[in-house]
């Protein structure tokens, strides 16, 4: 498989220029970056959130945890919890099960960004695939998430 044709056409409408970044199969966001010999706190990890409203698209550093305490607070959605990823394959039909593509605007999905991912040089992202990234510029993907909320969502483990 190669870069999804939803994320394709999204970055296409969009006029974002990006690079496909070939990688050996991996089966983490973390080892993607490892694998692609890219920094992990470069790559943006989607997980997948929902409750009795519908679901929730958050985007945080492949380096880090997210914090659901900061999304209840921020969402005032205290019943969220993460999808399993045999529960949004219909939502991601053009991906593999576990490669989501951090861009829920281009699957019509409520998506939250973490602060930690603005003012990048250079994003990488699932392209929908377990062997290739999307490297693009991140002023292109601040102006993609330009219509989502951008907040904290990971902590600092101690």
């Amino acid at each position: 498989m190669t870069i999804a044709t939803t994320v394709s056409q999204y970055l296409t409408d969009h006029s974002v220029q990006y690079r496909v970044i070939p990688h050996e199969h991996s089966a983490t966001n973390r080892e993607s970056a490892h694998k692609a010999n890219v920094r992990e706190d470069r790559v943006a990890k989607a997980i997948m959130l929902k409750d009795e409203r519908g679901m929730v698209m958050t985007i945080i550093p492949a380096s880090s945890s997210l914090d659901m305490r900061a999304v209840h607070e921020e969402t005032g959605r205290n019943h969220l919890e993460m999808m399993d990823e045999s529960e949004f394959q219909q939502h991601f039909s053009d991906c593999e099960v576990g490669a989501l593509p951090p861009l829920g605007p281009a699957y019509g999905i409520t998506t939250l960004v973490d602060s930690g991912l603005d003012d990048r040089d250079t994003l990488y992202l699932e392209s929908g695939d377990h062997e290739s990234l999307i490297a693009m510029d991140g002023r292109d993907f601040d102006q993609l998430m330009s219509g989502s909320r951008h907040c904290n969502l990971t902590r600092d483990w101690i």
